[in-house]
């Protein structure tokens, strides 16, 4: 019976605290989605700041929908009901407009899953005239669309913040308008991708480029927000429900963007600058969430990089309130953040070393060593802070056999120095993780380290880990790995693939798909790409041409054959 569902919606609505009051009824319908469920989607900032920016614009609704949880899914699958929203239990095929926020790779069979529950046809060609436009935006627009193409009729390249209205005005204008018309005066609107009007060729089982049906624009810019327009446009939670990864934490966006160019990351790369926001106009955002919620977590890729934080943190100290940032490095760890974290009751913390040397470290661009690291990590234990987690990539182009031995050594420093702070109580956890290589980075086209060298590395270090005191080791699992390999450089042929599996994506249901589908796995994921070669996301523009990005991939591959010592920190 579908009463349950309702209760579950009703439930989640009493819980939270609405700092935003969407407007009701309105001439533009938007059913905004995440593709995971309820508790990811709300611990999400992004998908916040579009809901709210969204209900600001006059005459539009904007409600959410997420994937169910695994109880729910055998409920909706039972009683058959479609899919609804959160706000008004309304079908999602009942609205004019389907959003979907879309972030990581992993959520590609959950998006097909939510149409599908939705009853809306998975593949974009065979919705009718009165069903809703399908679009897809978030960070995976920034590097490849292409897996999600067959799926959207359209996609919003870059900041919502600079789309939203433009594609409000486009839809009422296009009101009553043949589907086809519509797409294709949206098409024309900078940062916007319809991609029925681009035709993909192939080439001996490659991906060989795109055509651009005749009018549609053969390179495509996704939209940036300049600095004026970013401090317009602040971030922060309109929602507060203790059913997310942050409690009732309220989150605001520090800056967007990165000042440092690690070379396996797509943030730095992605973005064209870094922009931070003022401090009076955090401290605003700060002011509002703090009437309702005395938690407070600072959203960047670099916040110890604000060139206020300090000041920020300590405003937020004097009025009695806790903060957690969402990313710290070990390299930009001021007194004030540290001291603000354990005065907000933090007793674990999170320093990512990537690797466990220095030469390696260099190559992907981190500018910190084995010492610095661990000076970073005695601060943190002398602060107070009990447990660490470390975070390390395993299989980085020109890694060997030493540098996994380097990385047991710095976790094992690491243990010293805690031991020797006083922290003995506490733990260290490494979580291991393979790299992938993503688009719009300069190792866009290295090959995927293989599953057996990866394994084997990952196994060595929980070997000689596994009987140290006070130290716990997680490893990703490289299958899992290889397939967001595959989906993060993926063309068009993977909407097929993501068809076939999305009901039970097992890794045996996707080997099998990409079989029937043609796909050569050893070609796409462990075979280096030749930079002549067209790449499913060479039509979209980024602020790094390909030609610095393979200069940057060469002075990489320089570095990690080059001289410099491999480690400082002896193995045992």
């Amino acid at each position: 019976m579908s009463w349950h569902l309702i209760q579950n919606a009703e439930r989640r609505l009493a819980a939270e605290t609405v700092l935003l009051r969407p407007a009701s009824g309105g001439d533009v319908r938007v059913a905004l989605g995440y593709p995971n469920t309820y508790f990811v989607g709300m611990s999400n900032l992004g998908m916040q700041a579009v809901y709210a920016h969204l209900n600001r614009i006059p005459g539009v609704t904007c409600e959410r929908f997420f994937l169910p949880d695994p109880e729910e899914l055998q409920e909706y699958r039972a009683c058959g009901r479609p899919l609804f929203t959160l706000e008004s239990q309304r079908p999602v095929g009942d609205f004019d407009l389907v959003a979907f926020s879309v972030s990581y790779e992993n959520d590609y069979p959950h998006l097909a899953l939510m149409l599908d529950l939705a009853g809306l046809p998975l593949f974009s060609k065979e919705r009718s005239a009165n069903q809703p436009l399908v679009l897809v935006g978030g960070a995976i627009t920034l590097l490849n669309p292409e897996p999600l193409a067959d799926f959207a009729d359209l996609f919003a390249l870059g900041e919502a913040e600079g789309l939203i209205e433009p594609l409000i005005e486009a839809l009422r204008r296009g009101a009553g308008r043949d589907r086809r018309a519509l797409l294709e005066g949206l098409a024309q609107l900078p940062g916007f991708y319809v991609p029925s009007l681009y035709e993909p060729r192939y080439q001996d089982g490659r991906f060989a480029g795109l055509m651009a049906a005749p009018g549609a624009p053969a390179r495509l810019e996704p939209r940036h927000l300049d600095s004026e327009a970013f401090q317009d446009t602040l971030a922060s939670s309109q929602i507060l429900t203790p059913d997310t990864e942050f409690g009732r934490s309220g989150l605001i966006e520090v800056s967007r963007g990165c000042p440092y160019l690690c070379r396996f990351c797509t943030v730095g790369f992605s973005y064209p600058r870094v922009r931070w926001q003022p401090v009076d106009r955090l401290w605003q955002a700060v002011e509002r969430l703090l009437e309702f919620t005395d938690r407070v977590g600072l959203i960047s890729a670099s916040v110890g990089n604000h060139p206020r934080i300090e000041e920020l943190c300590q405003r937020l100290l004097d009025r009695g309130g806790s903060v957690s940032f969402s990313s710290l490095r070990a390299d930009r760890l001021p007194e004030s953040l540290l001291e603000a974290l354990v005065r907000g009751g933090a007793q674990t913390l999170t320093l990512a070393p990537e690797v466990g040397s220095d030469r390696l470290r260099r190559a992907i661009n981190k500018r910190f060593t084995d010492v610095g690291y661990l000076e970073a990590a005695r601060r943190v234990f002398r602060k107070g802070v009990r447990n660490l987690r470390m975070y390390s990539m395993v299989g980085l182009p020109g890694e060997e056999d030493e540098h996994v031995e380097a990385l047991v050594g710095l976790v094992r420093q690491t243990r010293r120095v805690q031991c020797e702070e006083g922290r003995s109580g506490g733990r260290i956890t490494l979580s291991m993780g393979q790299f992938v290589p993503k688009p719009a980075t300069p190792f866009q086209w290295e090959a995927l380290a293989p599953r057996k060298v990866v394994s084997a590395r990952m196994k060595k270090v929980e070997r000689a880990l596994g009987g140290q005191g006070g130290v716990q080791v997680h490893s990703e699992s490289p299958k899992w790995a290889l397939l967001q390999g595959l989906l993060a450089r993926g063309d068009r042929r993977f909407a097929r693939v993501i068809a076939s599996v999305y009901r039970e994506p097992s890794f045996r249901a996707w080997m099998q798909a990409l079989e029937e589908e043609g796909i050569d796995v050893a070609q796409e994921a462990f075979a280096p790409r030749d930079p002549a070669w067209p790449l499913p996301w060479g039509h979209l523009d980024s602020p790094w041409s390909a030609g610095l990005l393979l200069k940057d991939r060469a002075r990489a591959a320089r570095i990690a054959s080059g001289p410099c010592p491999s480690t400082s920190i002896p193995p045992s």
